[in-house]
């Protein structure tokens, strides 16, 4: 970093790339799931984490947790899933005040026949485009950025994810 806090020429450069490049990889999905699904991708995003979850269920807490999201966020997209009958809101028996989401078999089938386009449009926007040495870097360089930014998350969502 330069004596006037400022970023240098090079790490001006590097930082307008990726954040237009994952801005724009970003839109790009979320234009192909939802062409696919009629889902937003955050909310296809809450299908796959139910669909990894013991018994296809986490408490909405846990679901703000993992996603880093407000809770009032993940209860206002659990309820248009469950609208569209793609997932259950049930109560925790232990603690009335807890709520759970539960993926359907609806929800399931969403989530196959979306996880093709999702795929589809994940290999064809990013990784045919980078060789196994570039994904290694990216994976690299995004872990070392989740352990400044979110420590613990990807341990965390392994964690809870097992638990349920």
């Amino acid at each position: 970093m330069s004596e006037q806090g400022c970023l240098d020429t090079a790490e001006e450069r590097t930082w307008d790339a990726a954040t237009l490049a994952f801005r724009l990889l970003d839109q790009r999905v979320e234009r192909d799931v939802q062409a696919a699904s009629g889902l937003p991708l955050t909310y296809y995003e809450l299908l796959v984490l139910l669909s990894k979850a013991q018994r296809r269920s986490l408490r909405m807490s846990e679901l703000a947790e993992i996603t880093h999201t407000r809770p009032s966020r993940v209860s206002h997209a659990v309820a248009k899933l469950a609208e569209a009958g793609l997932v259950e809101r049930v109560h925790c028996e232990t603690d009335r005040r807890s709520w759970f989401a539960t993926l359907t078999d609806k929800g399931m089938d969403t989530l196959r026949t979306t996880g093709i386009e999702h795929v589809r449009s994940m290999r064809e926007n990013m990784f045919d485009l980078l060789s196994p040495e570039q994904q290694a870097q990216l994976l690299d360089i995004s872990r070392t950025l989740l352990d400044r930014l979110a420590p613990g998350a990807t341990e965390h969502a392994t964690r809870v994810l097992q638990e349920v």
